[in-house]
Parts: structure tokens; C-alpha cells; sequence
């Protein structure tokens, strides 16, 4: 299961654990500093090769696959936000890491936000990207419409039209990432995808009134041209945050972290390095 690797190193994650709860995840070698990372919908802990290849031998790297995504188990019901930040929870418990930085993705920027506000002690510091934050009231009904039909079909629809929504600006020096997230979303679970992302439209509000009370450093970390996690959404948000900062990367869009990592993985490391 542990993978080391110097950065920029392309080793692959190749093997998995799991927690006495089911959650299938990846850590690399042990090292003083631990750093999380929380993918979003219809994705698997995979999507951050990226960051572990940079960051593993400065941090001990924590990636693994949402409830219903992957190899970690499917809820047998209904599951909510706090679902998810027990799963995190059960995690870093099993792996004994009693505090850590968090990065989370998307839905997974959002499980993190919702787990720094649970366990303000076990967060040193907090980079949510591509967050969703107040969307309209008919941006966020056409989110759960497509959540629906999913779970109603089971089956994943409107992969292509997803993609375009991630990737605004596809060339050829990034479609072998491109096809590997869209076998990513075409292998997902329907009911995994679907409830997931589900919760994903109806929590885009659930912060409005509560990140005042975040207390460690938190960088919103997004880019300039995605059409749904959008700029200003990161901004009102680390205007609200008191020791929030905001970062917009130029020309890029849904899928920062995988598709523009050499971008962004300097951008949070600086943030660490200097997060007090």
C-alpha cells in the first residue's frame, strides 16, 4: 500500500488498504507532516496522483475513495454531508494522524470545510477548490435534476456534456487526463454517483452562516474560467472566513488540480509553507 516517490516522480498508485470500516485509501511513506486529500463526484482517489507524485516527500500523502466511489463501500441509504466527514474522520482515526493539512476537490472541498468546522483541532490548514458556494435557486435545481435522472436510470448520463463542463478548453497536451476522468465517470456506480451527487446540490448553502467560525488558515483556490464553481463564489467565501485568502488561476477551469497541477500544487505549497 505505501508508495514513496521524490516529487514530480511519476509512480502510480498501485495498491490500497482499507479502514475496519471498508474506506479504500492510499498513504505514502510516513514523514512529520501529513497532508488529506478529498476527491469530488463521480471520481476516485486516483484523481490526485498529481499532488502525491509533488508533494510525498515533504508530507505524508492521504488520498482514498468517497463512500459509494471506488472500492469504498456503498450506502445502504440515503447518506449526508456528516456521512462523509465521519468517513474522513474514521480515516485519520485508523491511520493514527491527529492533525494535518486538508485539501479537498469540488464535493470534496465541501466534506472538508464541513470537517474543519467538526474538528477545528485536527485541521492545521484548508485549501477548498472549485467550491460551489450560493448558487441560484434554478442553477442548483438543474444540478439535482441531473442527480435524479441518474438514480432514477441508473445509469451515468451526459458523460460528454460533464466534460465540457470540466475541461472548457480541451487541447491535446491534456486529453490523456481528459479520457482517464472520463473512464473514471463512465465506470462509477450510478447510485454511488448519483447520491453523492445529490448531496452535492443541496449543500452549496449550508455554509452561509458558518464560516466565521473556521479557525485555521484557509486558502479558496479555484479558476478563472469554471462555469459553475466560479471565482466570486470563492471570494465571498474567503471574505467571510477570518483568516480566508483567495486564489484564481488564469485559464483554467473545473478540474485544477488534475489537469493544471503544475499550477496549482506551487500555489498550495507556498499557502502551507507560510499558513500561520
Amino acid at each position: 500500500m505505501f508508495v514513496s516517490g521524490l516529487r514530480d516522480n511519476n509512480f502510480e498508485i498501485n495498491a490500497m488498504r482499507f479502514t475496519t470500516h471498508g474506506t479504500a485509501y492510499f498513504c505514502s511513506d510516513s514523514n512529520p507532516k501529513t497532508m488529506v486529500f478529498v476527491h469530488g463526484v463521480g471520481i476516485v482517489g486516483a484523481v490526485w496522483q498529481p499532488q502525491l507524485n509533488y508533494f510525498s516527500n515533504t508530507y505524508q500523502t492521504v488520498t482514498y475513495d468517497l463512500l459509494g466511489h471506488g472500492k469504498s463501500p456503498m450506502p445502504q441509504e440515503e447518506v449526508t454531508l456528516d456521512d462523509y466527514v465521519e468517513q474522513l474522520n474514521d480515516l485519520v482515526e485508523f491511520l493514527e494522524v491527529s492533525s494535518f493539512s486538508l485539501v479537498g476537490h469540488s464535493m470534496g472541498a465541501i466534506i472538508s470545510i464541513a470537517f474543519a468546522l467538526k474538528y477545528p483541532n485536527k485541521v492545521e490548514a484548508l485549501v477548498p477548490m472549485n467550491i460551489v458556494f450560493n448558487r441560484t435557486d434554478k442553477a442548483q435545481l438543474e444540478v439535482l435534476e441531473r442527480a435524479n435522472q441518474v438514480l432514477n436510470d441508473n445509469k451515468i448520463l451526459n458523460v460528454q456534456q460533464t466534460l465540457d463542463r470540466w475541461f472548457r478548453h480541451n487541447n491535446n497536451k491534456k486529453s490523456e487526463k481528459i479520457a482517464k476522468v472520463k473512464k473514471w465517470l463512465e465506470q462509477s456506480s450510478p447510485r454511488g454517483y448519483g447520491l453523492t451527487y445529490r448531496l452535492f446540490a443541496l449543500s452549496d448553502k449550508v455554509f452561509l452562516n458558518k464560516l466565521s467560525n473556521l479557525c485555521c488558515p484557509v486558502l479558496y483556490l479555484t479558476g478563472d474560467d469554471d462555469p459553475n464553481s466560479t471565482p466570486e463564489m470563492s471570494r465571498k467565501m474567503a471574505k467571510l472566513t477570518p483568516l480566508g485568502e483567495f486564489v484564481s488561476v488564469e485559464g483554467e477551469a473545473h478540474m485544477l488540480p488534475y489537469i493544471a497541477a503544475n499550477k496549482a500544487n506551487p500555489i498550495i505549497e507556498n499557502y502551507l509553507k507560510n499558513a500561520k
